[in-house]
């Protein structure tokens, strides 16, 4: 994806059922006490957000609006989010009560956590790729 802009394509969604499972049985936990995010890393050159919201958080208005805040976070926050992980968002009732600067800081906190905790992750998967760009290719 392209660094700077600040949109949200389709490549940048989680929409394979395989992806979530894989995520939420390999992924990382960190709490807020507005969302929860699951994550793990990708094998891609860019981030990856999921939400996933039932129906228990309430009708239909306030879980679309819970998925927009959601978006909307991740879309606008994604330079101080690392690249290379898939992100599922798990949202509480609190999201929808707290202010936008508040939810801002929290998703900026997420992205420092997210990088100490998959940076020897990240690194190895970049030496791996590294090194296989400097084998030689014995079918040629």
């Amino acid at each position: 994806m392209k660094k700077g802009r600040f949109t949200l394509s389709k490549l940048e969604r989680i929409s394979n059922s395989r992806d979530f499972q894989r995520i939420f049985k390999k992924g990382k936990r960190i709490r807020f006490p507005e969302f929860t995010l699951v994550v793990d890393t990708n094998d891609l050159p860019f981030s990856r957000i999921g939400i996933g919201i039932g129906r228990r958080f309430g009708k239909a208005a306030k879980r679309n609006r819970a998925k927009r805040l959601c978006r909307e976070l991740f879309r606008l926050n994604k330079p101080y989010l690392p690249e290379g992980v898939d992100i599922v968002f798990l949202p509480r009732q609190e999201i929808l009560r707290a202010n936008w600067p508040k939810l801002q800081n929290r998703i900026q906190e997420a992205g420092r956590i997210i990088g100490k905790k998959f940076s020897a992750r990240l690194e190895k998967d970049d030496q791996c790729i590294n090194a296989d760009l400097n084998r030689p290719n014995k079918d040629v």
